[in-house]
């Protein structure tokens, strides 16, 4: 990826995070206060190493999500607009990655089942280091330290009692660099991780 395909990644960033806080700057007193969310999630990802290459790594994640002041309640719940950072780490005998992300959430739950649908977009930073064989048929392990983005991200929430929040279900796929053992240098790769877990919710809520 250039620098100006970052530049533009970073901007886009910054108009999701635009868009969402005037969609839900309309707010009345009765909405509840801004709310945290403290969790852990298991996550498993498959981290393209090459064009044949696959890295399959199991590993978990930390999260921290800030919630804003939410929409008006409706029929079929509330919206609300929240900033989250992670920390996740996977590892496997191939090679292993980590990332530090953060950007702009939008979640909706609904009343009656306690559901909640959200997406995500988020920027940060990776480590990604892959075990392989070289050009000469050495044994080498390259790391590469990089600039990471999350194109797309959903998620599927369950909340259980005042304070309790089951992740029965999210998705991410990430663009990072990747070290190439065969070439000495790095290439951008996909990534595509699948995480569930449970978090806790402190603050008011109603």
């Amino acid at each position: 990826m250039s620098d100006s395909a970052i530049r533009i990644a970073f901007l886009w960033w910054l108009g999701v995070c635009a868009f969402c806080s005037c969609a839900l700057a309309q707010t009345n007193p009765d909405t509840p206060e801004p709310t945290g969310e403290l969790g852990f999630h298991y996550a498993y990802n498959s981290l393209q190493t090459s064009q044949t290459g696959e890295s399959n790594q199991s590993g978990g994640s930390v999260y921290s999500e800030y919630f804003f002041r939410g929409t008006n309640p409706h029929f079929r719940g509330r919206s609300r607009f929240g900033l989250i950072a992670d920390f996740s780490g996977s590892g496997s005998g191939s090679g292993s990655l980590y990332t530090f992300m953060f950007g702009p959430r939008l979640s909706t739950e609904w009343r009656k089942s306690h559901l909640v649908l959200y997406a995500e977009y988020k920027i940060g930073a990776s480590h990604v280091r892959v075990n392989g064989v070289n050009a000469a048929g050495s044994q080498v392990s390259l790391t590469r330290n990089g600039f990471a983005w999350e194109f797309a991200n959903v998620g599927l929430d369950l909340r259980v009692g005042q304070h309790y929040v089951v992740t029965l279900l999210q998705t991410e796929f990430l663009s990072t660099p990747v070290p190439d053992v065969a070439s000495g240098g790095s290439h951008w790769q996909p990534d595509m991780r699948v995480s569930a877990g449970i978090g806790y919710r402190f603050g008011d809520r109603h």
